[in-house]
């Protein structure tokens, strides 16, 4: 654990040891809801391993990706304590450091090799909201969907598991039909390929022209 969290930080095992033991570490399961929109809360969370997508329910009921998150990133409560603007959804499994805002504020005050990568920490994720708002104005529902295909893919073009269309779709703040039409049209021009171990791009560079 120590080993990781000196990888996030930038930091020493050392340093990393004394976040470690003011942080609570939990495991959640595929779906949970970890935070409710309208609660308030005063605690931050730091993602070890899996993912979390922060939905918005507006004012019609209709849900809207805010940001998806995984390892070494952070959502929550941070800097200060704060009314949760989304709720915070677990896609698969994950395990996460919990810790109060005040202890968290106290540590980075302390080491600076934790406030400097705490910087880039979040540096990262403001970055990932532009391009996501920038999505949303400048690229097609499809170029949303083939974009975010990109984004899950590995070192080897591989997504393993198969992305779910539902949740694929809303990461590409589309709908469910228009996401399946996108992968079954990509399978039907051999850009990509499924099978019972995941989806395979065949041509990354045709993908990357259709992100339009």
């Amino acid at each position: 654990m120590q080993e990781i969290l000196a990888a996030f930080f930038g930091c020493s095992e050392e340093t990393a040891a004394a976040l470690q033991s003011a942080a609570v570490q939990r495991t959640y399961g595929h779906k949970d809801i970890l935070l409710h929109q309208g609660d308030q809360n005063n605690r931050t969370s730091l993602i070890m391993d899996g993912d979390v997508q922060l939905q918005i329910i507006g004012t019609d009921g209709q849900t809207t990706l805010l940001s998806a998150h995984g390892p070494g990133e952070i959502f929550g409560a941070f800097p200060a304590e704060m009314v949760n603007r989304s709720d915070a959804i677990v896609r698969g499994k994950l395990t996460v450091l919990e810790i109060a805002n005040a202890d968290l504020m106290a540590l980075l005050d302390k080491h600076a090799a934790l406030g400097s990568g705490m910087a880039r920490i979040v540096a990262k994720q403001f970055n990932a909201a532009l391009d996501r708002m920038a999505a949303r104005v400048t690229l097609s529902a499809m170029g949303r969907v083939y974009a975010e295909l990109l984004r899950l893919c590995d070192d080897s073009d591989r997504v393993s598991p198969q992305p779910v269309i539902a949740a694929l779709a809303l990461s590409a703040q589309t709908t469910r039909e228009t996401g399946s039409r996108a992968i079954n049209g990509l399978e039907r021009r051999g850009i990509i390929s499924r099978d019972e171990d995941g989806l395979k791009i065949l041509s990354r560079r045709m993908l990357e022209d259709m992100v339009v």
